[in-house]
């Protein structure tokens, strides 16, 4: 799911193109235009998911994917399961939080001080008025009442709308009631009281980002330009001049806030007026500007890119391999020996492989070793100070950010250089656990992510490893080793709370997981594991048994598979 801040961000963008666009055809387009582009806009604020398109303007910066994988690195010594404890609740989010319920109080304190003035209001009983809601009823009963509480006419209620008007106002205008009435009942018609407390609980949750609070102002201003615009097309355009005149009177009297009820008179007079008597006949070009204008802001602005499918050179096999070279203190017959690094290294390639050369090469063009400057851009690019302590959530998108920025794929850019070093990095490498386990990882959770959003089907991030078990030889002084099991598999994991989850957490149930695969082999005899012809069937049940132990209550494992399995005895 997206993160608050993501989810205000994107809906930032979509804002400032709506301010944009609102600046240019408020007075030459349907005002109901805007307002659905500020519904979407209000999707895009709270809801944390969004749909593909492949016009998205987010295509551009998305990620190419993971090209080359690797198994992971098992670290020597592996701490035993457990759990977190008790996660400290970030400042940020006790800061975000009391200030988000400070405005709810604010905007409910407004609105439940106007209610009691609502309260002492009594029913109009008036012919005109009578006659006027006989004529525009609705399925929801509207009351018109009135009240010396106000100083100008507004509408409350979503189920059962009142309009109230001051007690001091001259009812016998008919004409000049007749343009309030038809105002506020468009309010009423469209829901715009229920609007308006959401317009309030997104600026709430959004209280930190200047352009929501761009986006209330506005949205609020083209409620009651919207209404103005009905009222208009209902009584024809000979109404323009004493329409404007109706609204500099009433809000000459408007003396209240209240921001959670329609009020006929609202702040940007000028605007309104000025919007009153542009006011056009609705025509089909009109409406198709309207039309195309909501569909492409939509399209470009409130979607995120489509997947795309990844390409770019395949990851060694794994069950090519050799591993380091054994201790010759290894007596023979001894036990099984646990491979140093848990990781098999690529058979017949070029070692060490850092040169200080160009790194390119070889056939097909496809370089053959990584040199220096680019081991040290990796390194620097994504090994962010304190990642260890960072949320899952931080990590993973700041990860992705590298991946994403300008140059990715240039000569010379970190993507190149990046899988470059994943193809020759030696599993005994200080960085090895780093780039093997902890970006690896962060790769994979953030694509699986990506298209769980996409599909809208649970797509959960795996992880490769590899078990190896040898006994070492002695003849006539030379150790040699004699492979007795190898196993590659898969596990998938589901990360629980993606705020609370460290990275330093996420890494230490990768290490367990794979501890638990490495232990299962090393328990057992040569003997037993050459004999056990299920012996593929009991791996996968220890893995199983593993993953379980090492789930905590912010990540969870949710299967795996036994990619290769074999027990033989031969020599290396």
């Amino acid at each position: 799911m997206l993160s608050l801040l993501e989810m205000s961000v994107t809906g930032g963008i979509l804002i400032a193109v709506i301010v944009i666009a609102r600046a240019l055809g408020i007075n030459k387009l349907p005002k109901k235009a805007f307002l659905v582009l500020w519904a979407v806009a209000l999707c895009r604020l709270i809801l944390p998911f969004s749909l593909p398109s492949p016009a998205s303007v987010y295509s551009v910066a998305e990620q190419a994917g993971v090209t080359v994988r690797r198994p992971g690195v098992l670290l020597s010594q592996a701490a035993p399961a457990g759990g977190q404890g008790g996660a400290e609740v970030p400042a940020a989010l006790i800061v975000w939080g009391a200030v988000a319920l400070l405005f709810a109080a604010l905007f409910l304190i407004v609105h439940l001080r106007a209610r009691r003035n609502y309260r002492v209001s009594l029913p109009v009983e008036d012919p005109f008025v009578a006659g006027w809601l006989e004529q525009h009823r609705l399925r929801r009963p509207v009351q018109v009442r009135y009240s010396d509480q106000t100083t100008a006419p507004f509408t409350y209620g979503v189920l059962w709308p009142v309009i109230l008007l001051p007690k001091s106002m001259d009812r016998s205008d008919e004409t000049r009631l007749g343009f309030i009435l038809s105002h506020e009942m468009a309010h009423i018609r469209r829901f715009d009281a229920f609007w308006k407390w959401v317009l309030a609980a997104v600026l709430c949750l959004h209280w930190f980002n200047p352009l929501v609070w761009v986006m209330y102002v506005l949205a609020n201003r083209d409620l009651e330009l919207s209404c103005d615009e009905s009222v208009l097309r209902e009584s024809g355009r000979d109404a323009r001049a004493p329409y404007a005149l109706t609204l500099v009177g009433l809000e000459e009297k408007r003396t209240h806030f209240m921001p959670l009820a329609s009020s006929f008179s609202k702040n940007a007079l000028e605007e309104r007026i000025t919007a009153i008597m542009k006011i056009k006949k609705t025509t089909i070009a009109g409406i198709a500007a309207a039309l195309a204008l909501v569909v492409a802001v939509t399209t470009v602005f409130a979607t995120n890119a489509a997947p795309k499918s990844t390409g770019g050179i395949p990851a060694p096999s794994p069950s090519a391999s050799v591993s380091p070279s054994p201790s010759p203190s290894a007596a023979p017959g001894g036990p099984l020996a646990k491979v140093p690094g848990g990781v098999a290294e690529i058979k017949d390639r070029p070692g060490p492989v850092v040169t200080n050369g160009t790194g390119e090469g070889g056939d097909d063009n496809y370089p053959t070793a990584y040199t220096k400057a680019q081991y040290d851009l990796v390194i620097s690019t994504l090994k962010f100070e304190g990642y260890e302590k960072m949320s899952i959530a931080e990590f993973n998108r700041k990860i992705n950010a590298a991946f994403n920025s300008d140059g990715y794929w240039d000569e010379g850019g970190v993507g190149r250089a990046y899988e470059t070093v994943m193809m020759f990095l030696e599993s005994t490498d200080p960085n090895a656990p780093f780039l093997l386990n902890t970006v690896q990882a962060s790769q994979d959770e953030y694509n699986a992510r990506t298209e769980e959003v996409y599909s809208d089907k649970r797509v959960d991030p795996d992880f490769r490893g590899t078990a190896e078990v040898y006994r070492e030889d002695d003849i006539y002084g030379d150790t040699v080793r004699r492979q007795i099991a190898t196993a590659n598999y898969t596990f998938t994991y589901r990360i629980l709370d993606q705020d609370k989850l460290t990275v330093e957490a996420r890494d230490q149930f990768l290490q367990n997981v794979m501890q638990g695969a490495q232990d299962y082999l090393n328990g057992k005899t040569p003997g037993e594991l050459l004999d056990d012809k299920d012996g593929e069937a009991h791996f996968k049940t220890a893995l199983e048994a593993a993953g379980k132990a090492a789930a905590t209550s912010y990540i969870e494992f949710t299967g795996c598979e036994v990619d290769y399995y074999d027990a033989f005895d031969s020599y290396w």
